[in-house]
């Protein structure tokens, strides 16, 4: 599974306010007695009592935790093989079956599968992904058949991007149609905290890198757990993302996640070999110095907030047992009933960072009379599985195999008494243009007055003929919206920048949008905006974007705008981010599918919402930047060359970026400046066919620099007042650095 590098960089905050050293606390802890209160030895032994059943093994148990002991009972191995059937592989793919990566999964109660949000981020992650069970060697070293099964985000979706985990739905059936998933059992997940304590050891079952299933035993000694999260080192390989890490009793103690990787001198993360990792590699070929976990009891207690009453969560929080496992499976399952579905309404809630996906079922007769509903279609299905809306028994259920997506949004307040605790269900994006007067706009002094007061970039006045001016006021050009500012160039139709303030301690869960909607700005020339007349051609499918392969790129991100004191005024504020004045054109691959740009925006508020800072963030096209003939890097001493032209439209072959925040450890200003390059995939494009546009949109290497922000403003034009002397890139002399992963980034 690649893992993303603002992931890793989260491990390293939180280790970092841990504060200590894994070599040093190991060799501290050593192998020798445990040191426990007597309130703890008394809280570990009534939770043995409680897993064993027996007074006598309670008490066994605890001296050999206390005592460091290895010595257990033969059915430990047996005990580790039942649990490892709940274990899984997970494939995950795309619409087209394209095999994407790997991760693993386990099971935690009847049809629920937990892994990371990582893995598994929305439900359409898991529409076409494959559990895969039993992918194993057997005693005698041979290969078992794999046992796979689809998922039903349909069904059950819920996630939480702050503890990194989601929990989905997985078909009864296997896709071969001869498999129960009940035969596999489930993990209870137990929220009592304390299951561990540092010096224990725990252990892994995990698929590393899409590999057969592997046990690390006893070979990560807990280390220490702070809040929701707990560090365990590794002496051999570490876990793969999404795999359960458990006690000497088999109790799940931990989600796996991420980790804090080994560095060089330089900063950069080396793998096992001794060599600088890129964010191409798998995770499993870092040098890992901690593993990371998400302590059960954490996620069992947002489960209770968040999904406490969902039938299919009861179970997982009533820590229901597994039936008893048989011991030779069977060769034919009793046929499965087709359910009596209806249409299928979602609705999402939202708290604290996490999000659900819930299908409220309705008869369709009632449906039909009483709520103007949006039809449905299926979920794509894995390969071999149904996709067709007939049941494996031949029957129908309604057009659909276990839940469907709306493809028209259902009405807002379709169903008021199902919404989020915030009170905002699942909505549409809504702007009130009537009140756009007295939108705030960008607030210069926002980091501090003085030498921290940042005001919005000067247009020089070789190019002032060109702003875009507010109808009726001749000497006004700043746009002025929710928490964010735009001056707009009116003979490009863009923006000449975005400048966004950020308030990491005021931002807020407004659950995800329904859809696009976008609107011009009525305070400035229709004629000065490129508006939907151009975006309209694109398709919904790579492979029919050949007549508009462009998007609409935010500038100043919906989730960057998206802060307040309350759930509706932020909500108010991402939505006021859905002009066209705050959107350029940014080619298909570019917008939907590069890794570093976007990991670089989610960086930045990661940063932000974890300190809970204040920041800024500046963005715009490089109009006309020097083509560097054949490079991706513009000399910003170079002659201007004309963007290439499509649809009408002027392409920007540059985007750029600048971070600000203020770093109170030396009372300054920090910022960093990053130059984007589309060029590879705009150049020449309203001359090429089509063939070659449809190789352009696969093309991988979209190039992502830092540089000096003096360098910035001779490529833009730009003057950014004090910022460059606030640059935490090295002098201007030492050049731009490409970024190929975050260990490249100063700031």
């Amino acid at each position: 599974m690649l893992i993303k590098p603002s992931l890793i960089a989260g491990s390293e905050r939180r280790f970092k306010q841990a504060e200590f050293s894994p070599e040093a606390l190991n060799r501290k802890l050593g192998d020798g007695p445990i040191e426990m209160t007597v309130e703890k030895m008394r809280l570990r032994q009534r939770q043995l009592l409680a897993e064993t059943q027996d007074v006598e093994k309670a008490e066994i148990g605890l001296e050999r935790i206390i005592q460091g002991n290895d010595l257990d009972s033969i059915n430990y191995l047996a005990k580790g093989t039942a649990a490892s059937r709940s274990v899984c592989r997970i494939q995950l793919r795309d619409t087209k079956s394209n095999l994407l990566g790997y991760g693993s999964g386990f099971l935690i109660g009847p049809g629920l599968l937990l892994t990371n949000h990582h893995v598994f981020g929305r439900p359409a992650d898991a529409a076409n992904s494959i559990a895969d069970f039993n992918y194993e060697l057997d005693a005698s070293g041979q290969e078992r058949v794999p046992v796979r099964f689809g998922f039903e985000p349909g069904r059950f979706f819920y996630t939480n991007d702050r503890l990194d985990f989601s929990i989905v739905a997985v078909a009864p059936t296997s896709l071969s149609g001869g498999e129960e998933l009940e035969d596999f059992g489930w993990l209870p997940l137990s929220g009592a905290p304390g299951k561990a304590d540092p010096g224990e050891y725990l252990t892994i079952i995990q698929h590393p890198s899409g590999q057969m299933k592997q046990v690390c035993v006893r070979e990560n000694k807990l280390l220490k757990y702070v809040g929701d999260f707990l560090w365990y080192n590794t002496d051999t390989t570490a876990g793969s993302s999404g795999s359960p890490a458990f006690n000497r009793f088999w109790q799940v103690v931990a989600l796996h996640h991420s980790g804090v990787p080994r560095k060089n001198a330089q900063g950069r993360t080396l793998t096992k070999d001794g060599k600088v990792w890129k964010p191409s590699m798998d995770e499993s070929s870092i040098d890992w110095i901690a593993n990371e976990g998400i302590r059960i009891s954490a996620i069992v207690a947002d489960l209770k907030v968040a999904v406490g009453s969902h039938p299919l969560i009861r179970p997982v929080l009533d820590e229901m047992d597994p039936p008893g496992r048989p011991e030779i499976e069977r060769a034919s399952p009793s046929p499965v009933a087709a359910m009596p579905y209806g249409a299928s309404v979602w609705v999402e809630q939202s708290v604290d960072g996490t999000s659900l996906v819930v299908p409220i079922r309705v008869p369709l007769p009632m449906f039909k009379k009483e709520i103007p509903f949006a039809p449905t279609a299926p979920l794509p299905s894995p390969a071999g599985g149904h996709g067709n809306g007939r049941t494996p028994n031949g029957g129908t259920d309604g057009g659909e195999r276990n839940g469907g997506i709306p493809l028209i949004a259902p009405p807002t307040g379709l169903l008021p008494h199902i919404s989020a605790r915030n009170g905002l269900p699942m909505e549409a994006v809504h702007i009130d243009q009537s009140t756009l007067k007295s939108r705030p706009g960008y607030k210069a002094n926002f980091l501090g007055t003085g030498k921290f007061s940042v005001p919005l970039p000067k247009i020089p006045a070789a190019l002032k003929s060109r702003i875009a001016m507010l109808k009726g006021r001749s000497r006004q050009s700043e746009l002025k919206y929710f928490n964010y500012s735009v001056v707009m160039n009116k003979e490009r139709r863009l923006a000449f920048f975005s400048c966004v303030n950020i308030d990491g301690s005021k931002q807020q869960d407004v659950g995800k949008r329904e859809g696009d909607s976008w609107l011009r700005d009525p305070r400035i020339d229709e004629d000065a905006q490129i508006g939907d007349e151009f975006y309209r051609k694109q398709a919904t499918f790579e492979a029919d974007r050949s007549k508009n392969p462009f998007d609409r790129g935010h500038l100043v991100r919906r989730l960057d705008a998206t802060w307040g004191d309350t759930v509706a005024a932020a909500k108010q504020h991402g939505d006021d981010s859905f002009h066209f004045t705050n959107c350029s054109p940014q080619f298909f691959s570019f917008n939907q599918g590069k890794q570093l740009w976007a990991g670089l925006e989610d960086y930045t508020r990661d940063v932000l919402l974890e300190g809970e800072e204040k920041g800024i963030v500046m963005n715009g096209p490089v109009f006309d930047g020097p083509d560097a003939e054949g490079s991706d890097l513009p000399n910003p001493a170079g002659r201007p060359h004309r963007d290439p032209s499509f649809g009408g439209v002027q392409i920007p072959k540059y985007f750029w970026k600048i971070l600000i925040r203020r770093n109170d450890d030396d009372d300054a200003l920090k910022a960093a400046a990053f130059l984007m390059s589309q060029r590879k995939q705009v150049m020449e494009i309203d001359r090429i066919q089509e063939a070659e546009l449809l190789e352009r949109m696969s093309e991988e290497d979209v190039s992502v620099f830092q540089v000096s922000i003096a360098d910035l403003a001779k490529l833009t034009k730009l003057d950014f007042g004090n910022l460059a002397d606030a640059d935490s890139h090295e002098a201007t002399s030492v050049g731009p650095r490409r970024i190929e992963s975050y260990e490249d980034i100063r700031i």
